[in-house]
């Protein structure tokens, strides 16, 4: 009795896997795409620097979150629907509609909110420091149009809306710049990128802002001029981590404001008691032995 010739080898079939990267890849540019629009509709047409670094994530969470549906989709409706290896039309429509429905989720709050805040008087009248006297809004092209005196009179004190702050974040003059450095409503995350400017003045005028964050003054603590050093040491928010850099610092005048900081710790103090004999090493050691550092 002869025996049944063993079934052949099936070649594995790749097409399951393209079908889902392909599909996952779509999945991914639309979703991206969709919040580019989103963005862009709600903002007026300008794209910051927070939405370039998130697209990326949105990118790689849409693709992932689309992978997964497709293969558990697959898995689970496969076998149901007869589905054989050239036959994943049906799992990558469920796909899209999976994914579309996630992100349709994750997404409706965050359209509220910035539909509110673009519909809120502040976007449509601008924002304008505490206790100044600001003057009425100007448009985006009368800014361009203007002189540089107009625009740090601007930058200064009048009523600007986020088009406006973006405009002269970027002004080619950085007295312009720093003026806009300056102001008590500038958004906290627009005041961080201003501490890495590439003109000294504007990262002076950076250094000297009470908002500004630790991680920030940190930063400037190490900058190569010395007028944006001088300006964290005055700042009587500055961080330890920024006091303990200037501490070391080539200048007496600055190593004397950090003697003399409110948020100078013991550690920091100890630092300036280097043997120099100068008026920081001697308010430094008067504090220590006070035991008020």
């Amino acid at each position: 009795m002869t025996r049944p010739p063993a079934p052949a080898d099936r070649k594995p079939d790749a097409w399951p896997l393209s079908a889902s990267i392909v599909a996952s890849l779509a999945v991914a540019a639309t979703i991206g795409l969709a919040n580019v629009v989103l963005v862009l509709g709600v903002a007026g047409g300008d794209i910051g620097g927070r939405l370039l670094a998130v697209l990326p994530i949105y990118f790689i969470a849409a693709f992932t979150a689309a992978q997964l549906a497709f293969w558990l989709l697959r898995a689970s409706l496969g076998r149901m629907l007869g589905l054989g290896t050239n036959a994943h039309a049906v799992v990558v429509g469920l796909t899209f509609l999976a994914a579309g429905l996630l992100h349709y989720a994750e997404s409706s709050g965050v359209q509220r909110i910035l539909q509110e805040q673009a519909d809120s008087p502040a976007a449509r009248d601008g924002s304008c420091p505490p206790g100044v006297a600001c003057t009425p809004l100007r448009s985006a092209d009368d800014l361009k149009a203007a002189d540089a005196v107009a625009r740090r009179a601007a930058a200064e004190r009048g009523a600007l809306n986020a088009e406006g702050f973006a405009l002269l974040l970027r002004d080619r003059d950085p007295e312009v710049r720093a003026a806009l450095a300056r102001r008590g409503d500038l958004p906290q995350e627009l005041l961080e990128r201003m501490a890495g400017d590439r003109h000294p003045v504007v990262r002076e005028a950076a250094a000297e802002s009470l908002r500004q964050s630790d991680d920030a003054l940190s930063r400037l603590a190490f900058d190569r001029v010395e007028s944006v050093r001088l300006a964290v040491a005055r700042n009587r928010n500055a961080p330890p981590t920024a006091l303990d850099v200037l501490a070391s610092d080539g200048s007496a005048e600055i190593r004397l404001l950090v003697a003399g900081h409110p948020r100078a710790s013991e550690p920091v103090l100890q630092r300036l008691l280097n043997g120099r004999g100068d008026r920081a090493e001697r308010a430094a050691g008067e504090r220590l032995r006070s035991g008020r550092p």
